[in-house]
């Protein structure tokens, strides 16, 4: 590998046009990285900016556009105009690979990493962030939909069963994947599989929390993420991104709405649409299920392992910051929903960067534990079934929907509300950091 000067490097680093293909690469892989890592479109634009203000881009020279398939970046000065766009296929949230991204960039500019260092750094991400077994990805879904039978009021015999049924669902889905079987057709059969076997159980164990397993064998299926990332685009005003996330949202709580009804074709409907999960009473086993629930899927998010137990306790601060309004004040589930949701993202502003971690690796994961597509599921699991409902099943159908859209605004403004109230102030103070360390680029080479 070539050797350059400080001044070499330097002079490539601050001349926008040297190398222009290669930075304009790296600034493709980067944003390919975060969208498929699951990043909300507004960070990706940051992060791409911020490399750009690293490889001496002007950010007046970049056009930047961002769909949920396609990363397209535009450089434009006087005469000279490159546009280069790389597609983004594959979704699977990466909160690791995030918090990655974010650090590397960072360290470029604490070390003065010349060109050639950065674009390999980047180059070697994927293969250097470490990825979840799947048999382990398995026990924590199952564990993750447990522990919100625990938090529904559901007893100890709900969470066994709901862990056995969501267990079996989750192995199905992923045997069905690598048989090669359509993304959708695989959690269909996922949640058939759940259901059915909880199904099983309801019909031959006479208790009635089963009901709560099956509200919950397949919740592990719901994708949170993309469904607070629809909203968050979308309020953010990056309409195309946050529409094409909330589609394919639809999608996916589809299938697994249609796998569920399919294993209950043949069976009288039981009426777990209509199993009461708001909370009445404030209850330590609460707090236990929403610390599972949202430790647990935080594996499935593949957050670091050493940001597992915060995020549980940021599940924790959430649900019991909205059950306790809801209980005791009488808060609506939605207006309960946001203060929860902006309580635990406040406090993670400060926490992040005590714990030198990316902001939504911590809060994202941790919104989870409200759950912000089971009502939303019940609502397309009665529209399946609306021949059969009366006066007010149709009624607890509409209220089903309209308060779980509300619901799933009201967790993406409060994740986002440290950003909205304080963007210019954060990012006034992201700005006087870079220059402090762009001031020292001269001072020595740091490699």
């Amino acid at each position: 590998m070539k050797q350059f000067t400080l001044a070499e490097k330097n002079e490539v680093l601050e001349t926008p046009f040297i190398h222009i293909h290669r930075k304009l690469d790296v600034l493709l892989s980067i944003g390919k990285l975060l969208m498929e890592s699951g990043a909300d479109t507004g960070r990706i634009t940051s992060e791409i900016l911020r490399a750009a203000t690293f490889m001496g881009i002007p950010h007046e020279y970049l056009n930047i556009h961002i769909s949920y398939t396609t990363i397209m970046i535009n450089i434009f000065h006087e005469e000279r105009s490159i546009t280069v766009f790389r597609k983004t296929p594959s979704h699977i949230p990466n909160m690791a690979m995030i918090n990655a991204v974010s650090k590397l960039t960072w360290r470029a500019f604490e070390r003065h990493y010349s060109l050639t260092t950065y674009e390999m750094l980047i180059t070697k991400l994927p293969h250097a962030i470490s990825v979840y077994p799947n048999w382990i990805k398995g026990i924590a879904c199952a564990l993750g939909s447990s522990g919100l039978a625990f938090l529904f009021s559901g007893d100890i015999i709900a969470l066994l069963v709901t862990f056995i049924c969501s267990l079996c669902g989750y192995f199905t889905r992923s045997l069905s994947h690598k048989l090669g079987f359509n993304e959708y057709m695989s959690i269909a059969l996922g949640s058939f599989t759940a259901m059915f076997i909880a199904y099983g159980f309801y019909l031959h164990i006479e208790l009635g929390s089963l009901l709560y397993v099956l509200v919950c064998c397949t919740l592990f299926m719901i994708p949170g993420v993309p469904l607070i990332n629809s909203v968050v685009d979308t309020i953010n005003n990056h309409i195309l991104s946050g529409i094409t996330r909330a589609i394919r949202t639809l999608l996916i709580v589809g299938s697994m709405t249609l796998g569920m009804a399919m294993a209950l074709y043949f069976s009288p409907v039981p009426a777990f649409s209509f199993v009461d999960i708001k909370p009445h009473v404030f209850t330590i086993e609460q707090m236990i299920g929403a610390f599972m629930s949202a430790a647990s899927f935080a594996v499935l998010f593949n957050a670091p392992v050493r940001s597992l137990f915060y995020i549980g306790l940021g599940g924790v601060v959430c649900v019991s910051v909205r059950n306790l309004v809801l209980v005791h004040y009488g808060f609506s589930l939605p207006g309960a929903t946001f203060i929860g949701a902006a309580t635990m993202s406040i406090i993670f502003l400060k926490l992040s960067s005590w714990l030198r971690t990316s902001g939504p690796v911590l809060v994202v994961p941790s919104a989870i534990a409200l759950m912000p597509g089971i009502l939303l599921y019940r609502f397309l699991f009665d529209i399946l079934h609306i021949n059969k409902l009366n006066e007010s099943g149709l009624l607890y159908m509409a209220q089903n929907g309209t308060t779980g859209v509300l619901c799933i605004v009201a967790i993406a403004v409060g994740v986002a509300i440290p950003n909205v109230l304080a963007q210019k102030y954060l990012q006034r103070q992201k700005e006087i950091r870079i220059q402090e360390l762009m001031a020292t680029r001269h001072a020595s080479d740091g490699q």
